[in-house]
């Protein structure tokens, strides 16, 4: 069973923008306390966690997020903030700073028109002057845009503002019907089958210019997914990893199997069993197999995005072998392979960046690693331990896994 690497918290519903995409903030919700959410993270870390994504809504509205970041850091995982960018002034950059996080990602839509018409006027100047302070902190950024209609013909120039602004990489994701209340107000944001192929011609310029620009994206076949997805294809799926790496919470503390069955799927809630428990239960791992026998839809959540490629790397690898016999000529044989190397160099490296930027650089990985390797119970690697817990509760976790991994043998 593959161990938990994130947990993606929208720590808040509450944001200080109005998008046009998004409904998140009309749903007022309860939030957990600054303590709750130290536990949800002391669990997150026990159940081996690399990565804490602190979400929303506009995560900078709760005065504890750099106290929360910081407690991440201090408990051995990467913090990443995903932010609108309006709220980063030169205090705020600080504070950030200090508290240690790892990246910051800053929604940007397009031209200045395309995004004060999605997210409100003024908002695309208040957050390139968000990207601007996150640079002089030297804390990285990356910058993220929800992929519609309304400004797929931007995205390069997204990628050349990244490049400007010191961003490392761009993540996109297509319009999703789960951030509106109504889902019939979905088709405003999709294309009609005339629009793919210009869609799909923008999306190609933007691979291009991510790879002159040496900016991190998503993989490539996920990417050239996004015209046909917003023409309402689904893309049906039975193998999402993300159902055993990723682990949502919203901000009452429900759990979910993944952001698409939120609605359907609740597995359970921090303030009744800790997240610890949660994880490791049967109702989890029910859900969990209920949703692969029926399958996904397929979401192109970005979070989700390498459960989407064509095929598998063996696959592709046979794929160049069998062009490279057609070729007749010795000299042009070696000529594609040194090219195909080289670019497989280059990918691997802008891959590299992208998912270390929330998982941590290499280094931290290994140690990270090393550590749980090698360390002796209660040694090197300490676990904040919950108070309430008692042994027996521990125990009696730890069990059920050990009997689930046993019956998946």
């Amino acid at each position: 069973m593959p161990n938990l690497k994130e947990v993606i918290i929208s720590i808040t519903s509450r944001c200080n923008l109005k998008c046009r995409m998004c409904d998140i903030p009309s749903g007022k919700i309860d939030e957990l306390s600054t303590s709750q959410w130290k536990n949800v993270i002391k669990d997150a870390c026990r159940l081996g966690a690399q990565t804490v994504v602190f979400s929303g809504g506009e995560p900078l509205l709760r005065e504890d997020i750099f106290e929360l970041i910081s407690f991440t850091k201090k408990n051995g995982m990467s913090a990443c903030v995903t932010s609108n960018g309006t709220l980063i002034d030169d205090r705020t950059a600080g504070r950030l700073y200090d508290s240690g996080v790892n990246v910051v990602n800053i929604s940007l839509e397009g031209k200045k028109a395309t995004h004060d018409f999605l997210r409100g006027k003024g908002g695309f100047d208040k957050a390139i002057a968000g990207l601007k302070e996150l640079r002089k902190y030297k804390i990285e950024s990356t910058v993220a845009a929800t992929v519609s209609k309304y400004n797929y013909a931007d995205l390069p120039y997204v990628l050349e503002l990244a490049k400007e602004n010191g961003a490392t990489t761009v993540r996109l994701q297509p319009f999703n019907v789960i951030f509106l209340r109504d889902p019939g107000c979905r088709k405003e944001f999709l294309i009609n089958k005339a629009e793919i192929a210009v869609a799909g011609e923008a999306l190609e310029n933007f691979v291009e210019l991510s790879k002159k620009h040496k900016i991190s994206t998503n993989p490539s076949s996920y990417l050239h997914k996004i015209p046909e997805y917003l023409s309402g294809r689904e893309f049906f799926t039975r193998q999402c990893g993300a159902l055993w790496y990723s682990c949502p919470i919203n901000p009452n503390g429900d759990v979910f199997p993944c952001w698409i069955e939120a609605k359907n799927r609740l597995i359970g809630n921090v303030k009744e069993k800790s997240l610890y428990e949660i994880w490791l239960s049967e109702r989890r791992l029910k859900a969990i197999r209920d949703i692969m026998k029926k399958g996904c839809k397929g979401c192109l959540m970005s979070c989700y995005d390498e459960a989407f490629g064509d095929e598998l790397p063996a696959a592709r690898v046979f794929g160049k072998i069998k062009k490279f016999k057609k070729l007749a000529d010795s000299r042009k044989v070696i000529n594609k392979t040194r090219q195909f190397l080289k670019g497989a160099l280059v990918r691997s490296r802008l891959r590299y960046r992208f998912y270390s930027s929330y998982g941590g650089s290499w280094q931290v990985v290994l140690k990270r690693k090393l550590r749980g390797m090698f360390a002796k119970a209660g040694s090197s690697r300490k676990y904040p331990q919950d108070k309430n817990a008692s042994l027996s509760s521990e125990i009696s976790c730890l069990r059920k896994k050990i009997e689930r991994e046993m019956r998946l043998l």
